[in-house]
């Protein structure tokens, strides 16, 4: 466990909220994203006076597969949770339930009641703006069919870039093979490719490749 991990050395006094921030990839956090999820998580934890630990970031990692539980920050906070590192009744601010996970709804909801029956109130900050514990579960029922339904779009979203993703990438092999192009902006240092016309490359072997024999 890490030392400087959030929650580690929680004291008994006011009721701790830790904002959980993630992005896929590192290109965005040239844009506002890490700006606006850190604003929002201030912005309720000063509504409800709450104490405000803002290290829960998973930059780069995605929730596609999971990642993000399994090796990443949030599962790690979810383990502290457990341990009773991190006491029950702390909140876990997050944009929206994506930020969560993005994989099929049962497994997304599988973590989401996993945060939620270990005693951690989950507040959303984004659109939905919602606040989910067993109380609240138990007492509307119905708030979770909203929770379903952000669950749903962010496995959809990122199941229709994973194919347009994969049928890129296949046509790009296809053209490459054809002599059409090439899978990616260089080829490996071993390859030469000579433009033919605007759509067609040829591709050879040069001196580098006798290096790459030898390391084989």
């Amino acid at each position: 466990m890490q030392d400087d991990f959030p929650g580690k050395h929680h004291l008994s006094g006011p009721v701790r909220a830790y904002s959980y921030v993630r992005m896929s990839t590192r290109k965005q956090l040239r844009g506002d994203s890490l700006r606006r999820q850190l604003e929002r998580s201030k912005a309720f934890a000063d509504e409800h006076s709450l104490l405000l630990d803002d290290s829960l970031q998973d930059l780069g990692v995605s929730a596609w597969k999971g990642k993000n539980f399994k090796t990443g920050a949030l599962g790690r906070f979810l383990a502290m949770v457990e341990s009773g590192e991190i006491p029950k009744g702390s909140y876990l601010l997050i944009e929206s339930l994506d930020r969560l996970s993005r994989e099929a709804v049962p497994d997304a909801l599988t973590l989401f009641m996993a945060i939620i029956n270990a005693g951690i109130v989950i507040a959303t900050l984004g659109e939905d703006r919602q606040i989910y514990s067993r109380d609240r579960l138990n007492g509307d029922w119905t708030k979770l069919i909203i929770g379903l339904a952000v669950m749903s779009r962010g496995h959809e979203e990122s199941q229709t870039k994973s194919e347009r993703v994969s049928a890129a990438n296949r046509k790009k092999r296809e053209n490459a093979r054809e002599g059409k192009g090439q899978i990616t902006g260089l080829t490996p240092a071993w390859i030469d490719a000579k433009r033919i016309d605007a759509n067609h490359y040829e591709f050879a072997l040069n001196h580098h490749a006798e290096t790459v024999r030898a390391i084989y």
